[in-house]
């Protein structure tokens, strides 16, 4: 009997144990959370092996095994998993695990193989079981890129009713929330960053692991909005993995607010925060950094500008008593201390008490009221 006879009778020899293969295999992936929390029934999992050691032996039998039966097999497998979630580092381990369960079969004593077969034909067992694999990941890839492009279609498509000019109804965000799989009630990260920045943030979403907490992104205008669900509870700072996704750029970050309904006047707000940058920002921005300039810019728009208040109060000073009187009222709104601002402009605390009184006189703002004190901010502050 030559080499190839024998081969041939110990691969059918194995064939024949092909329900305990089945069992070896399930006994050693099933400890896999991956798979035992997939939601893959024990029925669905033995045909599957089933199919696929049949397939991988009837290749490892032939002389010229048949590449594209095989193809054919594990592209079905690599579509239906990626289908199914199970991740792909999960998948293609499972499968390697094909090679050992396979060797063990075949040299078992009982089957009384020369070892110099085994060894002759060691290249044809993980040759095939490489192809296989290789096969399975090239599907998955593929279904699961045309999966994730249908859901990003769909994701913009939510995306955008939520922020279309009409505001939607509560029925609406219900509908909203559930086709984006988030939790209507959630607090949510909003931010803008520049639309050429997009790309950047949605490769480093993508690079994320696969069960991570959602990031969706939406281009508007010159912007692209990036919203993300997160806890309650969380700070207002952000956290590591939220600050990541914007390191090296600009990010105007939107007070956070409470359910799906309140991100539509957060992204308002991320906007203007994100216009009012200067050219070359980088960092994370929020209300709590740029509410001064936004307000103030604001209201010179509309011809409310407070400063204009204080310039007119103060033309009856002499430009150097002007000087000094803002000088000591930047200080004081900025440390809040007589003391401090002493120290600071090195003067007597008399002297500062003096000039805050003489501002008091001309402009009729006493700092130490929060409302005169808030609207010297506006006026001088910048």
């Amino acid at each position: 009997m030559s080499d190839i006879e024998r081969w041939q009778d110990l691969v059918d020899a194995v064939g024949g144990q092909l329900p305990d293969l089945v069992e070896k295999f399930l006994t050693r992936i099933l400890p896999d959370p991956a798979y035992a929390e997939s939601g893959l029934t024990l029925e669905e999992l033995r045909r599957s092996s089933f199919s696929s050691f049949s397939a991988m032996l009837l290749a490892m039998r032939e002389t010229a095994p048949d590449i594209d039966a095989l193809g054919v097999m594990a592209a079905e497998l690599g579509a239906r998993r990626a289908r199914q979630g199970v991740p792909l580092d999960s998948l293609v381990r499972a499968i390697r695990l094909d090679f050992s369960v396979l060797w063990d079969a075949l040299a078992d004593p009982a089957l009384g193989a020369d070892p110099a077969l085994l060894v002759r034909n060691a290249e044809v067992v993980w040759s095939t079981v490489d192809r296989f694999a290789a096969s399975v990941q090239e599907r998955y890839l593929a279904e699961l890129e045309e999966i994730q492009g249908a859901d990003a279609d769909l994701q913009q498509q939510y995306l955008a009713q939520l922020l279309a000019p009409s505001e939607p109804s509560a029925t609406d965000l219900s509908r909203i929330a559930g086709a984006l799989r988030v939790d209507a009630r959630s607090a949510f990260l909003v931010a803008a960053i520049d639309r050429n920045d997009g790309l950047t943030v949605r490769r480093r979403v993508r690079a994320r692991p696969p069960r991570d907490t959602p990031v969706f992104t939406y281009d508007q205008g010159h912007h692209t909005l990036v919203i993300r669900p997160r806890n309650a509870s969380a700070e207002e700072r952000l956290s590591f993995q939220e600050a990541a996704l914007f390191d090296g750029m600009a990010a105007a970050v939107a007070p956070h607010p409470d359910g799906i309904g309140g991100v539509r006047t957060a992204v308002s707000a991320a906007r203007e925060i994100m216009k009012d940058l200067p050219m070359g920002s980088k960092g994370i921005f929020t209300l709590r950094d740029r509410w001064l300039s936004i307000t103030s810019h604001r209201l010179s728009q509309v011809g409310c500008d407070p400063e204009l208040l204080v310039a007119s109060a103060l033309r009856r000073c002499t430009s150097a008593e002007r000087e000094r009187l803002l000088e000591a009222t930047r200080a004081f709104l900025e440390l809040g201390s007589l003391v401090a601002v002493a120290e600071q402009l090195a003067c007597h605390r008399n002297t500062v008490v003096n000039r805050l009184s003489a501002f008091e006189n001309y402009t009729g703002l006493d700092l130490q009221k929060p409302r005169d004190a808030a609207l010297a901010v506006l006026a001088v502050g910048r």
